[in-house]
């Protein structure tokens, strides 16, 4: 069963699972909007050393941005079509510079409560049986492994928040449980959004560039 079709209101159950689970991570892992950044943005750098760091936050900043409309579109919330645009206007809200300090942290908080809906409802797909794994295995096999997994994920996207890491294989392979939960033993060409993140990025960023240099 498609997740756009189980809708944001999946169940009662989901949305205290995940509150829960998203007050528990911030209590535990997160603490202070300090603790979600691991470094400031770097605001007109004088030297070398500072453009690249600020293009790597600005980078960083932009694909976790896009994540996050790609697991909206998940959920048919953004259409596919205005990923881009949509992740223009944000750089450009942004004056092309990494996001300040304070936005990148809600930014981190919006990716991950919205992560832990994605992993979540994906799980309780499964759990009800809503699922339709591919009959190469016992349905069983399937259910299992994939509900280990995704608690494994939830763990891990918490922790690669507050490390400053990436979570995009997280999303990814989350997408790839999702294409088995709707039949597939392999993920289609055409299925899901996350496929398509590196060429939006790139086009994005080189975008942002040619407007700051005109």
């Amino acid at each position: 069963m498609a997740l756009s079709r189980m809708g944001f209101a999946v169940s009662k159950f989901v949305a205290v699972s995940i509150a829960t689970l998203v007050f528990s991570l911030f209590a535990v892992h997160l603490g202070s909007a300090a603790d979600l950044v691991t470094a400031p943005s770097v605001r007109e750098p004088a030297t070398a050393e500072g453009r690249v760091a600020a293009t790597s936050a600005l980078r960083d900043a932009a694909s976790e941005y896009l994540s996050l409309l790609m697991i909206r579109a998940t959920f048919d919330v953004v259409d596919k079509a205005d990923l881009e645009a949509e992740l223009a206007d944000e750089l450009r809200i942004w004056g092309g510079q990494a996001p300040s300090i304070d936005a990148r942290a809600d930014l981190d908080r919006q990716m991950l409560a919205e992560g832990s809906y994605y992993l979540i409802s994906l799980s309780y797909t499964v759990k009800v049986g809503g699922a339709a794994f591919p009959d190469d295995k016992a349905e069983m096999v399937y259910a299992n492994d994939a509900i280990v997994e995704l608690d494994a994920l939830q763990a891990k996207l918490a922790d690669t928040i507050v490390e400053g890491g990436d979570t995009l294989p997280i999303l990814q392979r989350a997408e790839q449980i999702r294409a088995l939960t709707e039949g597939h033993s392999e993920m289609p060409a055409d299925f899901g959004v996350f496929k398509d993140h590196a060429a939006i990025l790139d086009r994005a960023i080189e975008t942002a560039a040619r407007g700051a240099r005109t």
